[in-house]
């Protein structure tokens, strides 16, 4: 069997399964989605100009990955068997000095740093039995993406969870919960073709300045959301131009067989 590899071009990311019959080419999850039109974006665009919504995205776009590395390494630490006092100190250790590393300013640090606040004095973590996993890897060779979910945990209650972080800076509205739960479906489709294990819900904690704001997607509507990322992956690939990544990839193993036809 083959395995799924992401491939950087000059044309973008791309994913690349290798089998038998020849490379599969696969967008992520991320990409699929952002080919949906936005009304949200558009309008918010048309009111404030694009190089200001630009700005305003990277500024978020910061303030999740400090985030996000807070709730990383607490949930490494929680996997490698760690309490959650202990996890708590190895993040508010650890965290600063690996963002400090990748560039980020102090107040994006504190900014994220509150917001992984809020699941503790939520007691958000207090459900979770085990880790199953943290930034996992998944694909779907069916239906023809790739992504990384966030976290994996087995409830108290024996159900199996991905869920998925995400920051705010305040309440998100229909559409873009919309967005998330079928970001969510994908991994739960991908984790179970992958490792024919059933995902009994999928969860996405969003923090921003007020609180918290955690949705759920089960029974009926999660199997909605899976149907309609399928329709809306099969329709990314009806109009997708995969030939500059197939040229590229060609181009690439040539470059590798002359390589090793002069050594």
């Amino acid at each position: 069997m083959g395995k799924v590899r992401r491939l950087e071009t000059p044309h973008g990311r791309v994913y690349l399964y290798e089998g038998e019959e020849g490379p599969i080419f696969m967008p992520s999850v991320t990409t699929i989605l952002a080919s949906e039109p936005s009304k949200y974006l558009q309008d918010l665009e048309e009111k404030i100009g694009k190089e200001e919504l630009s700005r305003i995205g990277q500024r978020a776009a910061s303030r999740g990955t400090a985030m996000h590395k807070f709730l990383e390494n607490f949930m490494i630490c929680l996997k490698n068997g760690g309490n959650a006092d202990n996890c708590l100190l190895y993040t508010q250790k650890k965290t600063p000095q690996d963002l400090r590393e990748e560039g980020l300013y102090e107040d994006r640090i504190s900014y994220g740093r509150d917001l992984f606040y809020n699941f503790l004095h939520e007691n958000t973590f207090d459900e979770i039995k085990k880790v199953v996993f943290t930034e996992k890897f998944l694909w779907s060779l069916k239906n023809l993406f790739a992504g990384t979910a966030d976290f994996g945990y087995e409830h108290t209650d024996g159900r199996r969870i991905i869920a998925d972080f995400k920051s705010a800076s305040g309440m998100r509205g229909e559409e873009t919960l919309n967005k998330y739960k079928k970001q969510g479906a994908a991994y739960a489709l991908a984790f179970e073709e992958v490792y024919r294990k059933r995902i009994d819900e999928v969860q996405v904690w969003i923090s921003h300045p007020e609180g918290l704001q955690i949705e759920t997607l089960v029974g009926d509507e999660m199997e909605k959301k899976k149907k309609e990322f399928i329709e809306l992956s099969k329709d990314f690939h009806a109009q997708w131009d995969v030939k500059p990544y197939e040229d590229y990839y060609h181009s690439q193993k040539m470059t590798e067989n002359e390589s090793k036809s002069n050594t």
